[in-house]
């Protein structure tokens, strides 16, 4: 049985989580590839805990809030 990937299950948690929270998100928002980008390179630098990965993920698009987008 293959594992399921890391990456896409905590960034799926992730981006579900802040989308509750910001009901105006639109699931195209911008911050949606940041944050695929950041948990990919966590994975990349060997964080391999699901639950630890979307709570970092969640912490970086708070770390987002109040930055005006370019």
């Amino acid at each position: 049985m293959d594992s399921p990937d890391i990456a896409a299950t905590a960034f799926e948690r992730a981006w579900s989580v802040y989308r509750l929270i910001h009901s105006g998100i639109d699931d195209n928002d911008a911050r949606r590839a940041g944050l695929q980008h950041f948990i990919r390179q966590r994975c990349e630098a060997g964080e391999t805990d699901t639950e630890l990965l979307a709570v970092e993920g969640l912490k970086y698009l708070k770390g987002l809030e109040g930055v005006p987008e370019d």
